[in-house]
């Protein structure tokens, strides 16, 4: 996996949409996942955990989400 971190000038709540990579406080990364009929949660990319379901991005993002999270640019190669 190649990685950049950026920050950005996003509020970060606005960072969780599906397929964001996003950089907590502990350096730990997480994936978006979900979809409107599934529900929303956060793949962890260090331990391969999920969060729990949220039925939208608003309730991950406000359960989830802090001030010092960084939107990761990110690319991610299956082989």
């Amino acid at each position: 996996m190649k990685i950049n971190f950026k920050k950005t000038k996003e509020k970060y709540k606005d960072m969780y949409k599906v397929g964001n990579v996003i950089k907590d406080i502990a350096d730990t990364l997480y994936l978006v996942v979900g979809n409107n009929d599934h529900g929303y949660a956060l793949v962890n990319l260090t331990d391969n955990n999920v969060t729990e379901k949220f039925s939208t991005l608003e309730g991950l993002a406000n359960v989830y989400g802090d001030k010092d999270d960084v939107l990761v640019k990110a690319e991610i190669n299956v082989l």
